[in-house]
């Protein structure tokens, strides 16, 4: 089964996965991803972070980039 890098970009820097996570496929994989941004952008309402979550970006094994989320993507839709 393949693994998949979740990685979370705010204030300009990247903090890069260093376990990853199997899933039968990317889309598993976002599913995974979008529940970790929202999880993090509760705390960053709650914290009042000065550097919000801007995106989660989904990595290979091989460390290639397959998929950028904003943050915003994250929201419910009524608050996009």
């Amino acid at each position: 089964m393949p693994r998949f890098y979740v990685n979370f970009r705010s204030g300009g820097s990247t903090t890069n996965d260093d376990q990853g996570i199997e899933c039968a496929t990317l889309e598993d994989a976002r599913k995974i991803a979008l529940a970790s941004a929202r999880e993090v952008l509760a705390d960053n309402i709650k914290s009042g972070s000065q550097s919000p979550l801007e995106a989660v970006i989904i990595s290979s094994e091989s460390g290639q980039e397959l998929m950028t989320i904003p943050a915003k993507d994250a929201l419910p839709e009524p608050l996009k």
